[in-house]
């Protein structure tokens, strides 16, 4: 796990996940939960595409 990564997406989703259920209706945070989803996408996407920039660099 790339905690570097990890620890810089973690504060921005953090907030907003509590914005969203703050302000979300009810029976809509089923699609606040989405956003933790979200988080675990893009944390993929930007490691590996890290992978893939430094495998080339070599």
């Amino acid at each position: 796990m790339d905690w570097k990564k990890y620890f810089k997406l973690l504060p921005p989703i953090l907030i907003f996940i509590v914005i969203m259920f703050l302000f979300i209706p009810y029976h809509q945070l089923l699609f606040g939960s989405l956003i933790i989803i979200f988080f675990w996408i893009l944390y993929y996407i930007w490691v590996a595409v890290d992978r893939e920039r430094n495998e080339k660099s070599e």
